[in-house]
């Protein structure tokens, strides 16, 4: 039979919003239990007092701030921003995959151009500066673009090789940038590198939050 503690972790798990709030311990849990208390007992299929629902809370907070705590690195990461970018986002097809490999033609012979390639099951999405728009829109076929976006920027933060080791880091970022309200285009991660796109307009506030969440 499932528990209560288990209930309260699946509820708050499925609100991101309310998970930080927890960690940043903003939230008044007694509150908290009551609003959750029916949904509680209706998936434990049993009554459920308040006081219980407080610990369970309070046991996840707990776990949430220590998770939090694990995104702390020994050296501050390099973060590196770019501007006058331009996406667009075209149909898989024979085609799409021949004019990659002439884009990376292209970059071979530009070693200052900046590209990103990301190929899904259905769709590639290629973000690239603008002064490559032209060459890069001349490879395809307009019927096959998606999307064509302008006025974009790249934060690209450069991690140690230990980041596979870190849980939690991608969704301090990101959570960081939700709550503040700074909506992304595209999130792009390698090895050791994740670059997040913004509009232009957001950049500046992406970045000064983003060097806050490592800032000691």
């Amino acid at each position: 039979m499932i528990t209560v503690p288990e209930v309260v972790r699946t509820i708050v798990k499925n609100s991101p919003y309310l998970a930080d709030g927890i960690s940043r311990d903003i939230i008044n849990l007694s509150g908290l239990a009551r609003d959750i208390r029916s949904e509680v007992e209706k998936k434990t299929m049993k009554d459920v007092q308040i006081g219980s629902i407080i610990m369970a809370l309070k046991r996840l907070q707990k776990d949430i701030q220590k998770t939090d705590s694990l995104a702390v690195f020994h050296s501050y990461p390099e973060i590196i921003v770019r501007s006058n970018l331009f996406e667009i986002t075209v149909l898989n097809n024979e085609e799409t995959i021949q004019n990659q490999q002439r884009l990376l033609q292209y970059a071979s012979n530009h070693p200052e151009f900046f590209s990103t390639i990301t190929s899904g099951v259905f769709e590639t999405t290629i973000i690239a500066g603008t002064e490559a728009r032209e060459t890069i829109s001349l490879l395809y076929d307009k019927k096959h673009i998606i999307a064509d976006l302008d006025e974009l920027s790249s934060i690209t933060i450069k991690f140690s090789k230990d980041i596979i080791d870190v849980a939690g880091v991608y969704s301090m970022i990101l959570k960081t940038l939700a709550w503040e309200g700074i909506p992304f285009t595209e999130i792009v991660s390698t090895y050791s590198e994740l670059t997040i796109i913004v509009k232009n307009a957001y950049v500046t506030q992406a970045f000064s939050l983003i060097k806050d969440v490592f800032s000691p």
